[in-house]
């Protein structure tokens, strides 16, 4: 008698995801931190191999308990590849709970899909997005300065 190998049914780490969106909401509030008045914020970073980058986080719609900001991370002087060099994210901060996760805008994503699926979405893919503006905001807070959007000269 032969016996099937099942796969185990993957299931989401509640848990881990909303440190994740915790500690990204903190993070955020720190890049925004003496500035929360303005509706944009501009930081260069500084990477190994002396890549320049820019993150500019964008104020969208607000509500009294949620905000959406749209974030784009990208080489300060753009360079012509074959793929795309900038990454571009919808961020919905939920102020009364206090936590930040990424949506594309008009649909947030589910903590778990099937695998193998027609989006060719990871099995978590919400906890990886999320992942991924923590790994890009710590980028920001440990190798990057804000930008002034005005000048700090005057033109003769």
């Amino acid at each position: 008698m032969k016996t099937q190998k099942t796969s185990k049914q993957y299931v989401p780490d509640l848990v881990s995801l909303q440190l994740l969106g915790e500690l990204n909401y903190r993070r955020l509030g720190k890049l925004m931190r003496g500035q929360e008045e303005m509706d944009s914020w501009n930081f260069s970073v500084h990477s190994a191999g002396d890549q320049e980058s820019r993150l500019c986080l964008t104020l969208g719609k607000e509500s009294r308990f949620t905000s959406e900001i749209a974030l784009e991370f990208g080489p300060e002087i753009p360079k012509k590849l074959l793929f795309k060099t900038t990454l571009s994210m919808t961020v919905r901060l939920y102020h009364d709970v206090g936590i930040a996760e990424i949506t594309d805008g008009h649909r947030q994503y589910s903590g778990t899909y099937p695998y193998p699926n027609d989006a060719m979405l990871h099995r978590d893919e919400k906890f990886r997005l999320n992942q991924q503006l923590a790994d890009l905001l710590e980028l920001c807070l440990k190798h990057g300065h804000r930008l002034n959007n005005t000048l700090s000269f005057q033109f003769a």
